[in-house]
């Protein structure tokens, strides 16, 4: 597969990813809405599930990019990108939290 349609296919399925996960946050807040009567308790639960929503947006595919550039450098023993491929991602995904 060639450089090009691997990136086509990471765009292609990290907005399907969006999508889904946009589509996941609608129903668990109608699923919440019908199965919690306290209202203390809803207003809970929405603010934990906002939150973890939004940490997920940030993450905007780093993750997959991350595995990707780590797969490219993989084969080269000589080479330190890939240790500091790690330790950047590392630093990306751990301020991030």
């Amino acid at each position: 597969m060639s450089r090009f349609k691997r990136f086509a296919h990471s765009l292609v399925s990290g907005y399907v990813l969006l999508g889904v996960n946009i589509l996941y946050a609608l129903v668990q807040g109608r699923m919440l809405l019908h199965y919690i009567s306290d209202n203390n308790e809803v207003g809970l639960w929405a603010v934990a599930i906002q939150v973890a929503t939004y940490l997920l947006l940030l993450d905007l595919g780093m993750s997959g990019s991350i595995a990707r550039i780590l797969i490219d450098h993989k084969d080269k023993t000589d080479s330190t990108a890939y240790g500091e491929t790690i330790k950047t991602g590392f630093l990306v995904l751990f301020q991030r939290a």
